[in-house]
């Protein structure tokens, strides 16, 4: 019988999937939340974590509540060699997710990452929808390396896939709620069972808000949240062997954010480097008068810079973390920034089984992404810098696939289409000096691809798995320029012209996978992979107009990879020790630069080495233990953003040499009931945000905490005291190198810390 993880659904329905793969908390004390035969979906079947030849971190319903987890990006905090961080800081705007190093820095709404990431067997290909909340979900699994073959397109360095709970046939509900600081209070709940002997539906919703964290002396304060998402699902049995899983939802963020941490910074020859006390050179960023009034931001229109009428808006002399009030987490901000989101989806999963034992598999979506992203730049009081970004997103997706075994033969095999349609503008602008550039893009994406993979059993213990998948892009991009002061109708090659440039291209790419796997017995696995994986070329869409039209194109990446693994049951099942090591072969690695107030992907050579281990282990008197290490080196060589300066030995983004997760957890039973204490901690090495490495370009070198305690009454109540970032530490995750036209960088700074409490009662 096959293993397709639809039909092992749809035929346990009074025992979905998530009762197969969760630790029940109820009962007795000795339960092992993290040593449960936990099963994944990561080559579209059914396989138990250990005996599946991919390195793959995977975390069940069970587990991702003790975690106390309700955002997108939450995962990374014990997923070995996954960084994971806001590029502005909102948690709902662009989510930048790094495995093993690879990712893609670029914030331009038109772009699609490395990274790939699926709800419920759909690619989601607008980065600015990947940050999102997270909600009764039966499981997210992690996959590292290139994963085309099976999920095709731009899951060059993996991908995080998000699954919900499904319908069941029984009753059964849940309420969840969270009254924390910073006024906030989230509620979630869900509602599932039979709606007749055939139909099964389940209603999921969630909703938070707060008052933001960033205090501001000229207003509300900033990142705040307000958020509603609310999904459901109806699935049909049409009969034994043919279901239809219809799932809609739908998310509305309205969030208060967009403002930064600053620092006095300037540009020199060997990167961009904080100013210190005494220096002359870091003072072209604000522009005064003769009587001491601002007269203008940067001087774009007046040569006279000296040092009598210039100024920083950044007190070198300091060099502070902010901008002069108070703490990172205070200031004084003019401008109204922030996400307004509103998305939507429609998914349709058809699933039949033939007389022959061969099933099919079709997942049809239709998704729309509509937002606007504000924030204040120079993140003050006063009307200098601002960007502001939209995005009108339509996605139309098909996925057909056939799947199919014999005694010693698995195969899959299908097509994909992808059609997406994006409508997005840009701009970065200078109210004080009347510049005001922005530009307005309409994009078009069409994809098509056949794939296949066959798994082939050469023995009892040896497994040869090989795969294809060929993948055509079509785009089309129109591209304009306009604004104040921004357009210069010259004649030249340079997008400022304000004319409408149109752009096209299309690339046919391949990605591949062979790899043997050894089951050495019951417990230990081994295995050595090669994988092709790759990342379609593109379009730049400068804000500042600043690049000639010949140079907007970018190239596909390419990445090989050589793996070899490891995976080791011990203690009766009750630990796990799985290790992977790796080395990446990039051609045409797509480099991130910010330049100016531009952000650009620039065609380059690059080659990582690195490898993770993970330890899960659970005695019999209630504890459970969770390490995770990962170790990674990266090299970006031969990239310019200035045409001139070719880099050499360069750090990739979001790539630290080491990252580190631990958790621990006690549970014992007291009076009847049930008691639970939890410590996480996470630690993210040194990175950097621009493959132009310096101090001021440097991130990371952090670790965050967590405590929580939780009470177990009966199989109804729960209630937890949670405490975030316990040391109350302040760790840049992200920021962008301003220094050029300046004397300046802004900085991501997270979340301070954050107590609440919790409170659940399920009905069953």
């Amino acid at each position: 019988m096959s293993n397709s993880i639809n039909f092992c659904w749809k035929k346990h329905k009074l025992l979905p999937l998530v009762a197969a793969i969760s630790v029940s908390l109820s009962g007795v004390a000795d339960a092992k939340l993290l040593t449960e035969k936990i099963v994944v979906t990561a080559q579209k079947r059914v396989q138990n974590l250990q005996e599946v030849g991919v390195s793959v971190t995977a975390f069940n319903d069970e587990q991702l509540k003790a975690l106390g987890w309700d955002n997108s990006m939450d995962v990374a905090a014990q997923t070995p060699g996954l960084v994971a961080t806001s590029n502005t800081g909102d948690t709902s705007n662009i989510a930048l997710f790094s495995i093993r190093g690879v990712n893609q820095g670029d914030f331009a709404e038109g772009q699609e990452a490395p990274i790939a990431i699926y709800n419920d067997e759909v690619y989601l290909s607008s980065p600015g929808a990947s940050g999102a909340p997270s909600f009764d979900l039966a499981r997210i699994e992690v996959l590292r390396g290139p994963q085309g073959t099976l999920y095709g397109r731009n899951a060059t360095g993996g991908l995080v896939h998000f699954i919900s709970n499904k319908p069941t046939e029984y009753f059964e509900s849940a309420i969840d709620m969270t009254v924390a600081e910073y006024g906030q209070l989230s509620i979630t709940g869900f509602v599932s069972g039979a709606l007749s002997d055939s139909v099964q539906g389940r209603l999921a919703v969630y909703d938070n808000k707060d008052d933001g964290y960033v205090s501001n002396a000229s207003g509300p304060d900033y990142r705040s949240d307000d958020t509603t998402s609310v999904r459901a699902m109806v699935n049909f049995d049409i009969s034994d062997e043919t279901s239809l899983l219809m799932i809609a939802r739908f998310t509305d963020i309205d969030t208060r954010g967009g403002v930064y941490n600053n620092r006095a910074t300037k540009s020199t020859a060997d990167g961009p480097i904080f100013c210190q006390s005494g220096d002359t050179d870091c003072g072209a960023g604000i522009r005064y008068d003769a009587n001491g009034d601002l007269e203008e931001f940067q001087g774009f229109f007046d040569a006279d810079k000296s040092a009598s009428t210039s100024g920083s808006l950044f007190d070198p002399r300091n060099g502070q973390l902010d901008d002069g009030i108070g703490g990172v987490h205070d200031g004084a901000f003019d401008f109204d920034g922030g996400v307004d989101r509103e998305s939507s989806s429609l998914t349709a999963t058809f699933n039949t089984e033939f007389s022959n034992g061969i099933y099919l598999t079709s997942v049809t979506d239709f998704t729309t992404s509509d937002k606007e992203y504000r924030e204040d730049d120079d993140s003050s009081a006063l009307d200098l810098v601002t960007y502001v970004s939209t995005a009108d997103v339509e996605q139309l997706s098909q996925e057909l696939r056939i799947d199919g075994d014999t005694d010693k033969l698995r195969w899959t095999g299908g097509v994909y289409f992808l059609n997406i349609k994006n409508e997005f503008s840009g701009a970065f602008q200078f109210p004080s000096d009347g510049y005001l550039p922005k530009f307005v893009a309409d994009s078009q994406t069409d994809t098509v691809s056949i794939f296949g993979q066959v798994d082939v059993d050469l023995s009892e213990s040896l497994l040869l798995t090989a795969g294809l998948r060929w993948t055509e892009d079509d785009k089309e991009l129109s591209y304009q320029l306009t604004g104040q002061g921004a357009v210069f109708a010259d004649g030249s090659d340079f997008l400022y012209t304000g004319d409408v440039y149109d752009f096209a291209r299309t690339d046919a790419e391949f990605s591949g996978k062979l790899q043997l796997d050894w089951q050495v017995s019951d417990d230990q696995l081994f295995y050595v992979g090669y994988n092709r994986g790759t990342k379609g070329g593109g379009f730049n869409t400068p804000s500042d107009g600043f690049s000639l039209a010949s140079e907007v194109g970018f190239e596909p990446e390419v990445l090989t990879s050589y793996e070899v693994g490891s995976k080791t049951s011990f203690a009766d099942g009750n630990g796990r020790f799985n290790t992977s090591v790796f080395y990446y072969d990039y051609d045409n690695y797509q480099g991130f630069f910010f330049s100016g107030t531009t952000s650009l992907l620039i065609n380059s050579e690059a080659s990582f080495v690195g490898g993770e281990a993970e330890l899960t282990y659970a005695t019999d008197n209630g504890w459970d233990f969770l390490l995770g290490l990962s170790i990674l080196d990266t090299e970006v060589d031969g990239a310019s953003n200035d045409g001139t300066t070719v880099i050499k030995d360069q750090k990739a983004l979001l790539a630290p040499e080491v990252t580190a997760n631990l958790l621990i957890r006690k549970e014992w039973e007291l009076d009847g009931a049930r008691v639970a204490a939890q410590l996480s901690t996470n630690y993210v090495g040194k990175e950097y945000f621009n493959l132009i490495n310096s101090e001021a370009t440097e991130a990371g070198n952090y670790a965050l905490t967590n405590l929580r305690m939780s009470y177990f009454s009966d199989d109804n109540w729960e209630a937890s005291v949670f405490v975030n970032n316990v040391f109350d530490k302040e760790a840049v995750t992200f920021g962008y190198d301003l220094s050029d036209f300046g004397n300046y960088s802004i900085y991501v700074v997270n979340p301070p810390r954050w107590a609440g409490v919790n409170v659940k009662y399920n009905w069953f």
